[in-house]
């Protein structure tokens, strides 16, 4: 697997199902929470550093912080891009920069940065992994 760098970008592409949509068709802002969690399994993938592994360590990760700032609408069938990057590396957590744009006009639909930090079984804080640690 090629190594991955520091700040280095993971894509997904999203299309907008009628589900995750309003009665005017723009995507509810709930969802997207899924979307965030979409591109950080990318993210987790591509460094891989799978939640099996992160499970096997006996740690996990809770969201700490979600800030999402809505810019425009995305509507039922718009496909948009998701794009995520690790923005910092604390001593017990990690921030994920996100974006979202229309995939053919590239329109910035919402950014976001979610603060994610790693725990033991009774939720204690717990150093980020050195095996994580060392590809950041």
């Amino acid at each position: 697997m090629k190594q991955f760098k520091a700040n280095q970008k993971v894509s997904v592409q999203l299309t907008i199902m009628s589900y995750e949509t309003d009665y005017q068709g723009i995507v509810n802002n709930t969802e997207f929470i899924r979307f965030l969690e979409k591109v950080r399994y990318a993210i987790s993938k591509k460094l891989g550093f799978s939640y099996k592994q992160s499970r096997a360590t006996k740690l996990w990760t809770v969201m700490a912080h979600v800030e999402i700032n809505y810019r425009s609408p995305a509507h039922f069938e718009d496909v948009m891009i998701g794009t995520g990057w690790i923005s910092k590396v604390g001593n017990s957590s990690i921030t994920i920069a996100y974006e979202f744009r229309l995939k053919h006009t590239r329109r910035l639909i919402a950014d976001a940065k979610q603060v994610l930090v790693f725990v033991n079984q009774k939720l204690k804080p717990q150093p980020v992994p050195k095996a994580l640690r060392e590809k950041l």
